[in-house]
Formats: structure tokens, sequence, C-alpha cells
């Protein structure tokens, strides 16, 4: 027992030792301490992404099923994806070159990278200090496990319910024909835009549900059910609406252990690489029938573009003289819902409110989503991004520590979803989709519990 404690305090030092020297390089050529070219600086961004990844991995006492290990690598992809492959030269999608040139390769970029660089340090360095492994859960008797087969029925009856309402929009609308047949039906009525976002909310709770109340025996339909509303989501071009609450499932499954082992992870991330750069190549016009190629550095490249969000903010600030919010987009949701119960408060139009990343974005350079790290640095400039992406961290190693049980990993599972989400979008949703989600959850667990209270009485 102390030389496993003796084992796991090494490696924290060791871990913490090596990202804080990283650090002070990240910091040292960002501010022209010394030369480093724009390939080397490439180069060393995505070792530092592998090595700090190896870290947290070795680290963390759940490793690569950590909500903390998992909330870094889809960071990492979104953000570092496009440095990694372009570093080994192994960008071959003639479009992803193309709409890369037209940013990419500027010093706004080179300066995103660092930022880039320094949420990721951050996150790395709150997350070794802060993990603790999470106690013991409890056996589970008849009454936990009848409760939990209803949580699961429960979170698969709506999973499916609100499946059903998907395929039911988007074939009445036609946006299930393409990408672009998709973003014309979202653009042509914001409502049903509305609607789609939280029904994508919607989905990902009730499969958090069917991830946190499954036990061995319940079978895998529901699994099946959100598998194939995946597949055609997927095959209509909404990755991310299928990534983030697929990466929440894993956290939840992975606070229950390894669900399944790391080379079958591997072999399935490596073809979901292949499907998604397949995808990317057709889901504009929806044909399938050319050349679509299978090279997962395709893949990763176009993920990866959610570091344009990051250049643009630095943009705005260089050039257009674009003032630090200093915190105004974390408040600006929470304001604006007060503002329905308080006359005092004004709730400034969504067209005027620069406080709206979202909107902000889409007006300055089109729809090319957000970035959590963007977010950051347009509030607080890069000691900002450095100490949000460090309180991030802290977070979520904190969730990692917690005792496992139904009731902690719903309500986590159902926070976490929007905050996922802003991997590569804003903030403006999160506030009140924590909140819808955590009464939302709390309802359904009740009716499990008042269902168990009739079973206790009548044992009694």
């Amino acid at each position: 027992m102390q030389f496993t404690h003796n084992k796991t305090l090494i490696q924290k030092i060791f871990g913490v030792w090596f990202i804080s020297l990283v650090g002070v390089w990240i910091f040292a050529a960002y501010f022209n301490v010394f030369d480093t070219s724009r390939h080397a600086l490439e180069v060393i961004t995505a070792l530092n992404w592998v090595v700090l990844s190896t870290i947290l991995y070795v680290t963390l006492p759940k490793g690569m099923w950590s909500i903390c290990f998992i909330f870094f690598s889809v960071v990492g992809v979104f953000h570092i994806g496009l440095v990694l492959a372009n570093s080994v030269n192994g960008i071959t999608d003639e479009d992803t070159l193309y709409q890369i040139s037209r940013w990419f390769y500027n010093v706004e970029t080179g300066n995103a990278i660092h930022v880039v660089n320094l949420a990721m340090i951050g996150f790395a360095l709150s997350a070794i200090l802060f993990s603790s492994k999470a106690k013991e859960s409890e056996a589970t008797n008849h009454l936990q496990l009848a409760y939990r087969k209803r949580l699961f029925h429960i979170g698969g009856i709506l999973l499916g319910f609100f499946v059903a309402i998907f395929f039911t929009l988007t074939i009445a609308s036609g946006a299930i024909s393409s990408y672009g047949a998709y973003l014309e039906v979202m653009g042509a009525n914001p409502l049903i835009s509305l609607v789609f976002s939280y029904l994508y909310f919607f989905i990902g709770v009730a499969f958090v549900f069917v991830c946190v109340s499954y036990n061995k025996g319940f079978g895998y339909i529901y699994f099946g059910l959100f598998g194939v509303w995946a597949l055609f989501a997927f095959k209509i071009g909404l990755r991310g609406e299928v990534m983030f609450p697929s990466a929440v499932a894993g956290c939840m499954l992975g606070r229950k252990g390894a669900p399944i082992k790391g080379y079958i992870l591997l072999i399935g991330v490596v073809a979901f690489l292949i499907v998604t750069g397949i995808v990317k190549n057709a889901r504009v016009s929806g044909d399938y029938s050319g050349d679509v190629g299978i090279n997962p550095l395709n893949a990763i490249a176009e993920m990866g573009s959610s570091l344009r969000a990051v250049q643009e903010t630095i943009k705005w600030r260089k050039h257009d003289n674009f003032e630090l919010l200093m915190g105004g987009s974390y408040w600006a949701p929470f304001e604006r819902q007060f503002a329905l119960f308080i006359p005092q408060l004004e709730r400034i139009n969504i067209d005027d409110d620069g406080r709206l990343l979202n909107i902000v974005v889409q007006k300055r350079a089109g729809p090319i989503g957000f970035s959590a790290i963007a977010e950051a640095y347009i509030n607080f400039g890069e000691k900002g991004v450095l100490i949000v992406f460090f309180l991030i961290g802290g977070v979520m190693a904190k969730l990692d520590s917690t005792a496992t049980s139904v009731r902690n990993d719903i309500l986590i599972g159902v926070a976490l979803l929007p905050i996922f989400v802003t991997i590569r979008n804003s903030f403006i949703h999160v506030p009140v989709q924590v909140i819808l989600g955590l009464i939302l959850a709390s309802l359904l667990m009740y009716i499990g519990y008042k269902k168990d209270d009739q079973i206790a009485d009548e044992h009694s």
C-alpha cells in the first residue's frame, strides 16, 4: 500500500516538473525570448500534446477512462489536430489544404498555437495536482438493481422518443439528405435551429441515463438505438453532435471500470477517423460515390480547424481593437435570464450584445463554430487562458475523485454534456442546459425512487 502511494507521488512530481518545464519554454517562446520557426513550433506542440496525454494516462487513477483524460483528448483533437497533421505533412485532402491556406499560415495562428499550449499545460497541471483515487462504490442489492433497470429503461424510452422526433423533423424538412440541406433548414428558421440544439442535448441526457444505469444482463438495444441515430446523424455531417455525447458516455462508462480494452478502442478510433474523412468529403453534396480516401490524418486536420476560432479572437484584439470582455461572455447568459424577471435589468438585443460570442463570430468570420480556449482568451487574455483551464482541470479532477453511484454519475453526466459542447462552441447555452439537465435528471430519478419506496413497503 505504501509502495503504491509513493509510486503515485513520484509520478505526480515528475508530471508537474515536466509540465512546468514545458510551460516555461512556451512562455519564453511566446514572448520572443528566443526565435523558433513555425514548423518547430508545430512539431513541439504536437509532441507536447502527446507527452502530456501520456503523463495523464500514467498519473490519473482511472487513466484513459478518466473524465480529465477524455476531456483533454477531445480539446486536443479540436485544437491541435490540424497542427499535428501539418507538422508531419500528413494532409492529403485538397479541400482541407485550400481551406486552411486562407488562415492557417498567418502570424496570428502562430500566436494561437502558443495560446492553445498554455491551455493544455494549465489543464494538465491542475488535473495531476488535484486528482485522487475515488472511493469504492457500494455493492448493489436487489432493490438497487431493480431501480437501475427502471432508470435504464426510462433513459432508453426517452432516447427512442427524441430520436423519433429527430427523424421526423429531418425527413419532413428534407434536412436528412445532406449537410448542405441541413444548414439551409437551420438558417431559414432560427426556431428550428434552437429546437435541434436542445434535441441533441436531450438525446445526450437520455444516453447518459442508459450508460450510467446499465448493468450486465440489461441488453444492448438502447446502445444499438443510439448507434443507428449516430450513423444517420454522422452521415448528414453532424459530427460534434455525435462525438460530444459519445465522449461523455465514455466518461460515465469509465467511472464503472474500463468498458473495452485499449487496443479495441484504438482500432475503433482509427476506423472513426477514416469514416470521418469519408463523411467530410461528401457531407455537403450527399454523394459518396467519388474518391473518398482513407487517410485518418485528414479527419484529424479538419476537426483541428477549431484552432481558427482562437486565431480569429487574436485578430480581433490586434487589428480591430476588440477589448477584453473581462468575464462578460460568462456573465451574459445569467444576466439575460435574470432580465426576464427583474425589470431594472436591461436585456440587450441579441444582435447588439457583443458578449454573445456565437453571434459575434458568425458576423465576423462566418459559421466556423467557436472554442472554449478562444472564449477564455477574449475574456482575459493569455494569462486568463492558463488560469481558466487550470480551474477547469481542477473541477474535472474533483469529479473524477467523487464516489461512483447512480445518482452522482447521472448528475455529473448531464452537467458535462454542455461543457463538452463548449470545446467548439461558446459558453452562452451552458448555464441553462446544466440547470435544465439537472432538473430533468432529478425528476426522473425521483420517479424511480418513488417506485422503489412502493416495493420496499410491499416487502416490509
